[in-house]
């Protein structure tokens, strides 16, 4: 008799351990998020600091983003409309899961602003909506930053752009 409750105790495992890996989703069942598109992505500050400590500021504004996938490449391009038409800071970018991260070359036209990168930390909130933290790393010595120069991080949120030019 002991033989027939074990039996069943054994299947019910079974059962319940079949049944949790057919319904639990895999990789290949998820959708698979991109950043390919246009963005339009808003910065705010965080925690107050409207510039690094060193003044550096890239401000608060909108900025259209391009992200373009070719295979295994995937580029950037940051429209930086208050610095000139044709300053279009390049980037790459690359996703795991539902997080992504992107770096983009800052534009220094001149002696007086300086050089850098700013480095986007983000998630995909739905296939449309991203938010996240940027940093930015000016070409500027600074001995109280851990990096050695000047950093500033903020907030930043994006909407997808339809083809048609309306946030989604």
């Amino acid at each position: 008799m002991l033989k027939r409750p074990m039996f069943i105790a054994f299947f019910a495992i079974i059962l319940v351990a079949v049944s949790s890996a057919l319904s639990t989703p895999t990789a290949a069942t998820q959708s698979a998020r991109t950043l390919a598109g246009e963005w339009l992505v808003r910065s705010t500050p965080l925690n107050g600091e409207t510039t690094s400590r060193l003044g550096n500021t890239l401000g608060f504004p909108d900025r259209d983003m391009f992200f373009q996938e070719n295979g295994a490449i995937r580029t950037g391009l940051v429209n930086r409309e208050d610095a000139g038409t044709d300053v279009k800071p390049l980037g790459v970018w690359r996703i795991n899961g539902n997080q992504f991260s992107a770096t983009f070359q800052l534009w220094c036209p001149n002696a007086e602003t300086p050089c850098g990168s700013v480095v986007m930390r983000g998630e995909f909130l739905s296939d449309t909506q991203i938010r996240g933290v940027m940093t930015a790393f000016f070409d500027v010595a600074d001995s109280t930053r851990e990096t050695g120069y000047d950093t500033w991080p903020f907030n930043f949120t994006g909407d997808r752009i339809a083809a048609g030019g309306q946030s989604q």
